[in-house]
């Protein structure tokens, strides 16, 4: 709700832009200090969050301005304006993770334990910087009065220009209609997620055990809040959303691995 922390001159610190700094630095710590407790170089895990971060924000921006290319096409100049929000977590998630796969290698890291050194910093920061989606308003829910939130007309946020667009909203409208708060039901969601699998923790079952948790509940969260968000177009078969589509897929993957990683450990045939 609102989208400029500070404006000195032509200097502008944008709310997004500042929370997923802090989600980065947060996470970061977080990594960090579990590494050091569980006898890994915190220095390498600190420049794997590195490769991360820079090889997420360019995967995550890569698939938004895909699924918009017809908007992107004709304003080319639009598509590096990512502190203004336009991000999707999966092309990042993907990018980030391919990135990891080679880092790790690369540094001869224990492959599955340092998934789970970083799996609630995923978790930690996605909460966080959804709060900065929910300030930037953008990555907002379909119009609800009886649940929704009303964006006002300041700083012009996403969802109230998309509104203005459409002609939901007429021109000077102090606000937009209200919709539904996805961002924070996905903040909190994430949120609990961080505190299951710091507690999941002493309860895996083989290396890698946390990073395939989480991505086996994150992808369940975000099928179900999709339906929930306000999308243009981009429809697979009419009814799912591309996120929906890569959610399901990874899903099925996470709960593979999750199953025969536990049979295996237990010595029960696959």
């Amino acid at each position: 709700m609102h989208r400029y922390l500070l404006k000195l001159g032509p200097v502008t610190i944008y709310s997004y832009g500042a929370m997923l700094a802090l989600a980065f630095i947060a996470g970061t710590l977080l990594a960090a200090y579990r590494a050091q407790r569980q006898g890994l170089d915190k220095n390498k895990i600190i420049d794997l969050i590195f490769y991360i971060l820079v090889s997420s924000v360019i995967g995550a921006r890569l698939l938004y301005v895909a699924l918009n290319w017809r908007y992107y096409s004709a304003s080319p100049g639009e598509i590096f304006k990512i502190w203004e929000g336009g991000l999707v977590f999966y092309g990042g998630l993907i990018i980030a993770f391919a990135a990891a796969v080679w880092f790790i290698r690369r540094n001869r890291m224990p492959f599955g334990k340092t998934m789970d050194i970083l799996a609630p910093s995923l978790a930690l920061g996605i909460a966080i910087g959804r709060i900065g989606c929910f300030l930037n308003g953008c990555c907002w829910g379909k119009i609800s009065y009886n649940f929704g939130i009303r964006f006002p007309f300041k700083d012009n946020p996403p969802v109230y220009a998309q509104q203005l667009s459409e002609g939901l909203i007429p021109q000077g409208a102090l606000c937009s209609l209200p919709v539904i708060p996805a961002q924070l039901y996905e903040s909190a969601a994430c949120l609990i997620m961080f505190f299951f699998l710091l507690w999941l923790e002493g309860h895996k079952r083989f290396e890698g055990f946390l990073f395939w948790a989480f991505i086996a509940l994150y992808c369940a969260f975000r099928f179900i809040i999709e339906y929930f968000r306000y999308y243009e177009a981009n429809f697979i078969f009419g009814i799912f959303t591309a996120s929906q589509i890569i959610s399901m897929g990874l899903f099925i993957t996470a709960a593979v691995i999750l199953f025969s990683g536990t049979r295996a450990r237990s010595g029960r045939p696959l």
